[in-house]
């Protein structure tokens, strides 16, 4: 028996046995083709040949491998020398004249790897080390590692790098069919690049040698075009026949000076359309000039001149349950728990737009703006964000905490205003949160502490508080112009209801003095007082009423029958006047000077006219 094996016979013998087991096995296995050369007379047990192999799947032609030696181990072929081949996808369903991005020329792709293995019983094709896939196209596939499964499928658990004429996705490992239409990386990254700029790539005809270094390069390469667009999630699959790539967990969008976060979304290639959801938050990336050079215009105040914002000031972040940001009209559009962060102001809404490239936003459903000490809302909203210009519309509320805590026993108007919350509402409201102005319009009503105002237009600026049209200012209670004094009795005729009434009023925010201008009527219980204009000096307590034309009339009723608080309610500066006055005691001229410290006012007119009289009266504004 030895002698036989150690024949030429019995080699001959032993090869040809071998041979055939292994064609019948290749058969059993579906695989269509398998070409070897004849062995020569001392080949050992280890075959080694030329062997061409073409896989099967339904009926359709998946796969060719061509190796110039091969070696049978533990019931597998394995290719030590590396190998080539094709892989064959055939043609896949998309829309037309839609561009495929990734290998558009599936139809056969060709394939290289320094090592390969096939498991038949598996019906199982791996590669290894310095894997391509490439098409006419210049598509190309770069991994360490893939595996062609009886799926259909083609899985590559390593890190790869998938670079097309207009896509780049990469990803620490993935899967792809053989169309190469359904597409999948776990933490991925997908670069779409803009239509007119694709990327360079090589030839199908190029020689070998790219290899994962490379690929980084054209990575890095594409991500800093600022017109590209950059996707990155847990999960991203791409459907090549509808142009649509879906992020899971960790999506971060990142295209045009903005970046979008949210746990899911999907992002519509032919649309260059984003949708968002569970919980979403668009950030704009400083150093961005892809917006519009020409100024917003909403109708709204200009603002200062002097004004110039820094630069995480003009960064806007926006957050919502919901968003759609469409990249060729830099629009996103917002719903639920909608929120506009930008610098120190944050706006809140139930939904709404923001127009990147005109940085303007229109918010609706119930808007609340808050910056530090003061709280606005209305029911709409238009901002300029540029400018930080916001107008308001439908109930209008504007808050503005105090400043300070309450000084013991009373103070000036300044510091009163300074420690009570303000309260203004109106139809509209113009907010200039850079330069600090609040323009206010229709049916306008302040309301502080004890005290309320009314006037059809009114603007707040650091420098001063301005009424218009058709003032009434009101006391309701306590002291607002006079100190507190110390006699009880005199506190409590004061304390009375004041209201004062004028065309115009303006009070200095740093010196807390006030002027009334035009038609000025005051009206305290039992007394009243007309003129043209008053003056109120904060620091001196001194209230200076004059005349242009007529003289200043003064009315106090004495010890005459008082009249009711409500009679005159309501009624206009100079009705309520003749309602005081009717039957009072009447003082005219052309100064009256109220010290408002010490009780008393002086009268000037001529000598007849001069004297020293009490007359009592507590708030201005």
């Amino acid at each position: 028996m030895r002698r036989f094996f150690n024949s030429n016979l019995g080699v001959a013998l032993l090869g040809t046995g071998l041979l055939a087991a292994l064609v019948a096995w290749a058969l059993s296995i579906d695989i269509e083709e398998v070409k070897v050369e004849s062995p020569p007379p001392d080949q050992p047990l280890s075959v080694s040949r030329r062997v061409d192999i073409v896989g099967r799947r339904g009926g359709h032609q998946r796969w060719r491998l061509i190796a110039e030696q091969v070696e049978l181990r533990a019931g597998q072929q394995v290719f030590e020398q590396g190998a080539h081949g094709y892989f064959y996808g055939g043609g896949a369903d998309r829309q037309e004249e839609v561009p495929d991005p990734f290998f558009a020329s599936s139809e056969q792709m060709t394939w290289w790897a320094k090592r390969a293995r096939y498991d038949a019983t598996a019906d199982a094709l791996y590669l290894d080390e310095e894997v391509e896939v490439r098409s006419e196209d210049g598509s190309l596939l770069l991994t360490r590692a893939l595996r062609v499964t009886p799926e259909e499928r083609i899985e590559v658990p390593a890190e790869f790098t998938l670079k097309g004429q207009e896509m780049v996705l990469q990803g620490r490992s993935g899967s792809f069919n053989f169309q190469f239409a359904l597409l999948s990386a776990q933490q991925g990254k997908l670069i779409v690049l803009p239509p007119d700029r694709p990327s360079k790539t090589e030839s199908s005809s190029s020689a070998q040698g790219a290899d994962l270094a490379s690929a980084a390069r054209w990575v890095a390469t594409a991500a800093a075009d600022p017109a590209s667009t950059t996707i990155t999630a847990d999960q991203i699959t791409y459907d090549r026949a509808n142009q649509v790539a879906e992020g899971r967990g960790n999506l971060r969008i990142r295209e045009r000076g903005i970046e979008i976060r949210a746990p899911q979304g999907t992002y519509l290639r032919q649309q260059a359309q984003s949708i968002l959801s569970g919980g979403v938050v668009l950030q704009e990336v400083a150093g961005d000039t892809s917006r519009d050079p020409l100024l917003a215009d909403l109708r709204l105040a200009q603002a200062s001149p002097q004004a110039t914002p820094n630069q995480p000031d003009q960064e806007v972040t926006i957050i919502a349950d919901r968003l759609t940001y469409d990249r060729n009209t830099q629009v996103a559009r917002g719903e639920g728990n909608l929120e506009i962060q930008q610098g120190e102001t944050t706006i809140q809404a139930a939904q709404g737009t923001y127009r990147r490239r005109e940085s303007q936003s229109l918010l609706t459903g119930g808007v609340t703006l808050r910056e530090p000490g003061r709280v606005l809302t209305s029911a709409r909203l238009e901002g300029n964000h540029r400018d930080k210009i916001f107008f308001f519309e439908e109930n209008v509320l504007y808050r503005q905490m105090a400043a300070s805590t309450p000084a013991p026993g009373g103070g000036s108007l300044t510091e009163e205003l300074r420690q009570a919350e303000t309260e203004v509402r109106a139809a509209r409201l113009v907010y200039n949160s850079r330069t600090g102005t609040s323009e206010f319009s229709d049916a306008v009503e302040f309301i502080q502490r004890g005290r309320k105002a009314k006037a059809n237009q009114a603007t707040i600026t650091p420098e001063k508080v301005e009424l218009r049209g058709e003032v009434v200012i009101e006391q309701i209670e306590g002291d607002w112009l006079a100190r507190r004094l110390q006699n009880p009795q005199t506190q409590a005729d004061v304390d009375q209801p004041t209201v004062i009434y004028a065309d115009r009023v303006e009070i200095d925010q740093a010196s807390g003095d006030a002027r009334f201008l035009g038609n000025v009527v005051i009206v305290q219980a039992n007394r009243a007082i007309e003129g043209d204009r008053a003056d109120y000096s904060d620091q001196g307590q001194i209230f200076r009423i004059t005349a242009d034309q007529a003289p200043v009339l003064l009315c106090d009723r004495g010890e005459l029958t008082p009249v009711p608080p409500k009679t005159s309610e309501g009624l206009p500066g100079r009705d309520a006047l003749d309602q005081m006055c009717r039957g009072a005691n009447r003082l005219s001229g052309r100064l009256v000077t109220l010290n408002l410290e010490q009780d008393e006012y002086t009268v000037e007119g001529d000598e007849q006219q001069q004297g020293m009289f009490q007359f009592r009266i507590t708030d201005a504004l």
